[in-house]
């Protein structure tokens, strides 16, 4: 495959859709535009949704069959999400099991993941468990880090421009505001200010789209509670997560491809190089210019390493 491509700039627009299991639902957005298709699953960042990424998606329809979820706890996905229940990856590593079985039994084969962030961990979680349902993996800026606390500290601090760690960022969640009058308010509220403010306007609005609902009183709400958001990185912040996934890391088995930003990322070292060793033929790409928001702000390059990827794995 030529993973030299111009994309093309009319996108399609996604069907959105639910697997529905016995205590709630898992919303997807999905890209089918005809048989035959690889399968490609996309997870998002924590306190995201699909939607958010319906840009650096869409134009990779005319190569993959796609879905992308809301993971529990975000979007519209209305499985049970108790943040004070929520101490490790694992329960996002099994909804992602779950709903990617059916997904390669009727595509016929194992699937390419790809996730950004909390996404990309998640999705690292469930390759090393399941490499019979995985072709390939592709993260972009995973959470990774070795003495986790300390190095997130420093991360999550330079990219709010202050000093920070993840229970810091927990609490700074946890007072997010939730509520706003109307969706064009809360997406104003968002442009060029903090983790927004290298995003295009037209993906603060996806975010927004995709991450509200309608309160009775006429305002709308954040789809993903802040506490919620707070629970996750509290989590990042837990020993047990690190190893977990670090342990996962040390499994992996299938090939992959890395992104990771040259400014504040939450991928740091030894992480790139231990993922030389795991796959030595794998793409690990630096981007100087880049934030933890790369998939914002260079959504062109993700996507030609996504096809890179897929291309390797013939």
């Amino acid at each position: 495959m030529n993973t030299n491509v111009v994309f093309q700039q009319n996108e399609t627009p996604p069907v959105r859709r639910e697997m529905i299991f016995k205590d709630g639902a898992i919303s997807y957005l999905e890209w089918k535009l005809r048989e035959g298709l690889p399968a490609l699953h996309f997870a998002h960042a924590n306190g995201f949704n699909a939607m958010t990424y319906r840009h650096l998606l869409a134009p990779l329809a005319q190569h993959f069959h796609i879905r992308a979820w809301d993971t529990r706890g975000h979007g519209f996905t209305t499985l049970p999400a108790d943040p004070a229940k929520h101490a490790n990856g694992y329960l996002y590593r099994d909804d992602l099991i779950s709903f990617i079985e059916p997904f390669a039994a009727e595509t016929g084969g194992p699937i390419l993941l790809a996730g950004h962030s909390m996404g990309g961990s998640i999705s690292l979680l469930t390759a090393a468990d399941r490499p019979d349902l995985v072709r390939g993996i592709f993260l972009a800026d995973p959470v990774m880090a070795p003495t986790f606390r300390r190095r997130l500290r420093l991360s999550f601090g330079r990219l709010l421009g202050r000093k920070s760690d993840p229970l810091l960022m927990s609490e700074i969640a946890g007072r997010r505001r939730a509520v706003y009058a109307d969706r064009a308010t809360m997406a104003d509220s968002y442009k060029g200010r903090g983790a927004f403010r290298t995003w295009p306007e037209e993906m603060i609005a996806d975010y927004v789209e995709g991450g509200t609902v309608d309160l009775a009183d006429g305002q709308v709400g954040l789809a993903c509670a802040p506490a919620m958001e707070a629970a996750n990185f509290h989590m990042q912040s837990l020993r047990i997560q690190s190893q977990s996934i670090w342990e996962a890391l040390h499994k992996l088995e299938v090939p992959l491809s890395l992104i990771y930003a040259g400014q504040h990322s939450t991928c740091l070292e030894p992480t790139p190089r231990i993922f030389g060793e795991r796959d030595p033929q794998a793409v690990l790409l630096r981007l100087g210019q880049a934030t933890h928001f790369l998939t914002m702000e260079f959504p062109d390059i993700t996507r030609r390493e996504i096809l890179a990827l897929h291309a390797r794995l013939g």
